[in-house]
């Protein structure tokens, strides 16, 4: 089993102080934060105080930081605030890992103003973040993540939720997600919904650092065990929901012998035998790992087809769209399910057989690393036979017996 991180921003969006906050709960890492404030406010000459506290947030028990600046940065040129984020990780000491993560997040905010104002990056002028607590929420969250031995895990990352409806911050009234957000959604290709809540939920500090720190992108959960829980408190208060993110700390459960696929399905009443014959090989060629066809009657008694294909989860929405195109089907069912399967090997072994040399390949059947099967391929059945004569239903069995002698002239 290995561990790994689940960033869960579906409930109420994600926050630069709620993803902090969230780590802060998860690891029961307040007293560390102290140390890193003070860091801060001396490297930059700022005064910045945060007070972390527990509250309930519609009964969701959650960490939430108050940020009290007295003395911000004195700058919000974008050069100057990257000036800034460096000193700060020069003087922590960080990996250089860490230390690239942190100016790839700031970088990427700084590549969307830029694009959405038309501006240059050496011009580039920042207002909302542009503050010392976006470098306390990057770095904070950098820092606490390499001191507990978190950042080199596997990430997961759910699809954020946006708000919805409209925001004025300095340059007027936009709508949700503002144009920063959305641009850096697009960067990323990061996956994203919106609901009923009227407001901005996820913020320009929140994407970067979903984008900088997940390296799986995921719509579901796969199979796990929850170590631990962390909730990271919004400031405001949402009236449907908790306006909280949620981060997980997981085993993952490593099932060597069990996959997790998908299974489309279609009925069609007015279908040729030759389209539906046709049709599998084009599905094969499309990724379908299996594909299957068998008899049915649908409405008024009429004769049909159920055609059944099992993909890859990642190649549904693919093969759906072709079955709909090639079939004229109003719709594709999906189903997801899991599959046991033996581990399977290929290899080549060299034989002799009439006094001739051959290669032959066998796929051997593994479960919990015993082979308990073995089959010559075909294809090399079928040549072998061609040149020794022997029937290939006798060859088959013979190749079985020579791959077995082999394994016990090994032992």
């Amino acid at each position: 089993m290995s561990k790994a991180l689940v960033i869960d921003p579906r409930i109420a969006g994600c926050s630069g102080d709620m993803f902090l906050s969230s780590i802060i709960d998860l690891t029961e890492s307040e007293e560390m934060l102290d140390e890193l404030v003070s860091l801060i406010n001396t490297t930059l000459a700022t005064k910045m105080s945060v007070k972390v506290e527990k509250i309930l947030k519609k009964g969701i028990n959650s960490t939430h930081l108050v940020i009290d600046i007295e003395e911000d940065l004195k700058s919000h040129h974008a050069s100057d605030l990257m000036d800034s984020l460096k000193k700060v990780l020069d003087n922590l000491n960080l990996s250089s890992e860490a230390t690239n993560k942190a100016q790839q997040m700031l970088n990427l905010l700084f590549q969307a103003e830029s694009k959405v104002h038309g501006e240059s990056l050496e011009k580039l002028h920042l207002h909302e973040t542009a503050s010392v607590d976006t470098i306390l929420d990057i770095v904070g969250t950098i820092w606490l993540l390499e001191k507990l031995d978190l950042l080199d895990i596997p990430i997961y990352g759910l699809p954020a939720n946006v708000g919805s409806g409209f925001i004025t911050f300095s340059h007027g009234k936009v709508s949700v997600p503002p144009p920063a957000v959305i641009e850096i959604l697009q960067n990323l290709e990061y996956p994203f919904f919106s609901d009923e809540v009227d407001g901005e939920l996820l913020t320009p500090t929140g994407i970067i650092l979903l984008g900088g720190l997940v390296t799986n992108q995921i719509n579901q959960l796969p199979p796990l065990k929850v170590k631990s829980i962390g909730y990271g408190s919004g400031n405001k208060d949402i009236p449907s929901r908790s306006n909280v993110l949620r981060i997980l700390l997981v085993e993952l459960q490593e099932e060597s012998s069990k996959h997790y696929l998908s299974m489309l399905e279609t009925h069609l009443d007015d279908v040729s035998g030759e389209i539906l014959g046709g049709i599998v090989g084009k599905l094969m060629e499309q990724g379908a790992l299996d594909v299957s066809y068998y008899p049915l009657i649908m409405k008024k008694n009429r004769p049909a087809w159920c055609l059944r294909v099992i993909c890859d989860e990642d190649k549904a929405s693919v093969l759906a769209k072709f079955m709909m195109k090639e079939l004229g089907t109003l719709g594709v069912r999906e189903d997801r399910f899991g599959r046991y399967e033996l581990e399977r090997r290929v290899i080549t072994r060299e034989i002799v057989i009439k006094d001739k040399g051959f290669k032959c390949r066998f796929k051997e059947r593994m479960l919990d690393g015993e082979i308990i099967g073995v089959k010559p391929e075909f294809e090399d059945i079928a040549s072998i036979a061609n040149e020794t004569k022997i029937p290939i239903n006798e060859l088959e069995i013979k190749l079985v017996n020579i791959y077995y002698e082999g394994i016990d002239n090994h032992e």
